[in-house]
């Protein structure tokens, strides 16, 4: 019996069609993205189940380092942290300091340092890593955990993570919107750090290593015993510093080791933090991280009801096993699991405790946790008005980032070509394109294999030239079909063409619990993947062109909107492409880094961009060809002239075309 498509479908794929209400055009990304993904893990997999000895655990290790840490974009020089003590807090046998240190200058991390009140010894110091709660270091179950550690003998330090609890940085954003989530600002500080090169990961553990650094100058740390744990976000964070941190002897990550793989089965879009760009083509995913912590302790804290995928984190451990085997530590990597939701609980944060007594103290003593109080979050604050923007000189990341992008603006050799095809993820060879159906207006064009993009013919043939329409809403949007009627009533044939995941083939908007599982989740894991999805439209447009090209005698691209970039990128890989127009398109890249809120997607963003070109150098790289651009558009998406009607913007392009009308 011949089985049909959807017999042959995964599991994964079904669901996503029944969560997601997804057409079968509109599974395109879905698909592509399983195919390579799990072709992907699978050739991972093979990679580290062949590990057997201790050189190449080595060898895994440095790997790890040093592609991980180019990944987030490397770390800057150490300054002077400039720490002080701003306050205190005395209960009955612990204490808490309120600590303002700078982890570069004037960036100002706000953290809590838990103590026991007595003694003078060196003790043993841990530093938690908050997850995505808006009150960062002041959550309830976080102090509990620094009480705890106090209260067993260690020093325990907590830092507010950027955007949450003292550390918000966009006053606009929380005024607008006071019960934004705490997430918010990851996302808008996060994604114009692709641009540059980095990731949000790169301030994030920074501020982690800087907090080592803060304990070691402690009189009563000792810094030869220093360990990390962290819970959800805060575990991805820890996950990620921990094999590039030989001080952490011990350390402990909740509810986030599972593995990209199945974060992406399971529909998880990755906050901008936990992106790793190009880290399926590094072939690393956590099981590797882990490895490269061996010998070092780590242990994997899971909950048997999290949305964080605890089959990933099953496997995860199991995979990592081998390498603490081969290093002669079997014992150091552990995994201890409770029948709970996404929460650091009671369980969890006595297994902490044990994990740290047993890997950094040296003993097995007494793990239960007692009944522990908790203070509100404006007692816990180390800044007068609970805000470390208000501090003199205060920069967060939008400055930062701002400040390298003018950087690289300024350095760009005038003549230098980007290397497109690299930064955009585009394969050595382009696969020959194929029409399918027969159809002489509605027809389908196989850009690479199982990606097939729905294109619309319109108009009659005129002296030999074809305008290849290309627009972010799709083909038969009102704005695309209203500007290729009016190019056709001006005697213009015109080729209508949904690229990869716009129009026909969008995905579906609703995924696990209502979350969306629409272009921005695609865009994160194309990160991942090594090929961002404009690069992955790119390509579809490139092999529109190696289609049509041998039917007429010049070609011109036209892009609305998003389309506008992709028909930029590709007009200056391909000069068989006669001409280009933007519509209502981004003016720079650089734009999106003056401005501190911006509404341009991530899918319009090409990773590490901005070290070597901007838009209108894309222009240049054109000429002589023309290149025009009609009712360009701000990082907001305003028009930064007069808005244009469809009918003027069309003699606009065909006279910045040097097409008659």
């Amino acid at each position: 019996m011949k089985l049909t498509r959807r017999a042959l479908m995964t599991f994964a794929q079904l669901a996503y069609r029944a969560r997601a209400g997804a057409t079968p055009a509109g599974d395109l990304l879905w698909d592509y993205f399983v195919r390579e993904l799990s072709a992907a893990d699978a050739r991972r997999r093979r990679e580290l189940a062949s590990l057997g000895s201790a050189a190449e655990l080595a060898v895994l290790r440095t790997r790890v380092r040093t592609q991980l840490t180019e990944a987030i974009g490397g770390f800057p020089e150490r300054t002077p942290l400039n720490a002080r003590e701003t306050g205190a807090l005395t209960r009955s046998d612990y204490v808490i300091e309120k600590i303002v240190f700078e982890s570069r200058p004037q960036f100002y991390v706000s953290a809590n340092v838990y103590r026991p009140k007595s003694g003078a010894m060196r003790r043993p110091a841990v530093i938690q890593s908050c997850g995505h709660y808006v009150e960062g270091k002041a959550a309830p179950d976080y102090q509990r955990a620094c009480i705890g550690l106090a209260k067993k003998g260690f020093v325990a330090l907590i830092f507010d993570p950027l955007g949450q609890g003292e550390r918000r940085m966009y006053k606009e954003l929380w005024e607008k919107n006071p019960n934004a989530s705490a997430t918010s600002e990851h996302g808008i500080a996060g994604r114009p750090c692709f641009l540059l090169g980095k990731t949000l990961a790169h301030y994030r553990i920074w501020d982690a290593i800087r907090a080592l650094d803060y304990l070691e100058s402690r009189p009563d740390v000792d810094k030869t015993r220093l360990g990390m744990f962290g819970h959800s976000g805060g575990g991805m964070m820890t996950l990620l510093t921990a094999p590039l941190e030989d001080r952490l002897r011990a350390v402990m990550s909740c509810c986030a080791v599972t593995s990209f793989y199945h974060k992406f089965r399971a529909f998880l879009p990755g906050d901008p933090e936990q992106v790793v760009p190009k880290i399926y083509e590094r072939g690393i995913d956590h099981p590797e991280l882990i490895a490269s912590v061996a010998p070092r302790a780590f242990l994997i804290g899971a909950a048997q009801r999290d949305f964080v995928p605890l089959d990933g984190a099953r496997r995860t451990y199991e995979e990592a096993q081998k390498a603490f085997a081969i290093a002669g530590v079997p014992g150091r990597l552990g995994k201890a699991e409770t029948n709970d939701e996404h929460k650091l609980n009671q369980d969890l944060r006595e297994a902490c405790y044990a994990w740290m007594l047993k890997h950094l103290a040296g003993e097995s003593g007494d793990a239960r946790e007692p009944a522990l109080g908790t203070e509100t979050a404006a007692d816990l604050w180390c800044t007068p008005t609970g805000r470390a923007a208000d501090l003199a000189k205060a920069q967060g990341v939008f400055d930062l980032n701002r400040s390298q992008a003018r950087q690289l603006e300024s350095s760009r050799p005038a003549g230098a070509r980007p290397d497109l095809r690299h930064l955009l993820g585009l394969p050595a060879v382009q696969a020959k394109p194929k029409r399918l159906d027969d159809n002489p207006t509605e027809f389908r064009i196989e850009s690479e294999p199982g990606i097939e993009v729905p294109a619309t013919l319109s108009g009659p043939d005129h002296q030999g030239v074809l305008l290849v329409l290309v627009a972010e809403q799709g083909r038969n949007c009102l704005g695309a079909k209203t500007l290729t009627r009016h190019l056709v009533e001006a005697g213009y044939q015109v080729l209508g063409v949904d690229l990869r995941g716009w129009g026909e083939t969008k995905p579906g908007a609703a995924g696990r619990a209502g979350r969306s599982v629409g272009e921005e989740f695609f865009a994160v894991h194309g990160i991942e993947l090594g090929r961002p999805l404009l690069g992955m439209r790119v390509q579809d447009l490139l092999a529109t062109m190696g289609l049509m090209r041998g039917n007429y005698k010049k070609i011109y691209v036209i892009g609305l909107e998003g389309g506008g970039l992709v028909a930029l990128h590709a007009a200056a890989l391909d000069r068989s492409i006669s001409g280009v127009a933007t519509f209502q398109t981004l003016i720079s890249y650089q734009d999106i880094l003056e401005h501190s809120l911006y509404a341009e997607p991530l899918a319009s963003f090409v990773p590490c961009a901005l070290a070597s070109y901007d838009l209108p150098m894309l222009a240049r790289m054109i000429s002589p060809r023309p290149s025009v651009a009609v009712e360009p558009r701000d990082c907001l998406r305003r028009p930064i002239k007069t808005a244009l009607s469809e009918e003027t913007a069309a003699r606009e392009i065909l006279n910045g075309l040097h097409l008659r009308r």
